[in-house]
């Protein structure tokens, strides 16, 4: 059974079986490459990520994960497989482990955004 620890800066570890930690974070970073994947807007984007498809999800998590290491110059040694066995370790896509997960990608202070025109994401 995998452990999340969720982290300050929207970043976490996911402690796998093995006993490896894979380091994300969450960040304009990773909004963007989640962007350039699946080739949305930013508002798109939005949209999809309140009510994402299981790839949105593991393509979201996959493009936090990939942070780090391209920060660092590196390429990053997971992929969408990994990401799944992950969830899987948590105890599925719909358990309160993933979710709190997937929830940490809000901001940091939970509160809910008020919606404008200048909030591409609205």
């Amino acid at each position: 059974m995998a452990k999340i620890n969720l982290l300050p800066r929207k970043e976490f570890e996911i402690t796998i079986s093995d006993g490896s930690v894979v380091r994300g974070q969450y960040g304009t970073w990773a909004l963007k490459r989640f962007c350039d994947k699946l080739g949305y807007s930013l508002k798109d984007a939005g949209a999809h990520l309140q009510d994402p498809s299981l790839d949105e999800v593991v393509q979201y998590v996959l493009s936090a994960v990939e942070y780090p290491y391209a920060k660092k110059g590196d390429k990053c040694p997971y992929n969408d497989v990994d990401v799944c066995d992950w969830i899987d370790q948590v105890g599925g896509i719909q358990s309160a482990e993933f979710s709190k997960l997937f929830a940490h990608s809000a901001d940091e202070d939970n509160s809910q955004e008020k919606k404008t025109e200048d909030n591409p994401l609205s």
